[in-house]
């Protein structure tokens, strides 16, 4: 899991075997913030990976099973309809829609104040020992 300032997820909202609901809090010192305090594109795609990876972790520990690392491998699909600034609450909604051995495709949804700013897939390689 990442830390702070590549933490791009805040609170767990709800969680499932194959669904969660984030939050992320844009603060003014935000890295990804541009001249004009808007969050770059690509940190949404980036809160879409990390909250997958949230609620994997969580799945992991209450099952009792061994974490594991995970990598961003693919994004497909991804259309930007909006823009996040400073002081937005963004809330990504993901969905697991398959997986096929160690890659999980997972579809997303970002928002703030409940209209949609990027949808996509996304897909996550699983590493194994």
């Amino acid at each position: 899991m990442h830390k702070p300032p590549m933490l791009l997820v805040d609170k767990v909202l709800e969680e499932s075997a194959k669904k969660a609901k984030t939050s992320f809090f844009v603060k003014n010192d935000c890295i990804f913030l541009d001249e004009n305090n808007l969050l770059a594109r690509s940190a949404l795609i980036e809160i879409a990976a990390q909250s997958f990876a949230a609620a994997d972790i969580y799945q992991r520990i209450v099952s009792a099973r061994k974490l594991a690392k995970g990598f961003l491998v693919s994004v497909r699909d991804f259309k930007f309809t909006g823009d996040a600034a400073a002081g937005d609450e963004i809330i990504c909604d993901i969905e697991e829609t398959n997986e096929i051995a160690q890659l999980h495709i997972v579809g997303a949804e970002l928002s703030v104040n409940g209209t949609s700013i990027a949808a996509g897939e996304i897909r996550i390689f699983e590493l194994t020992d």
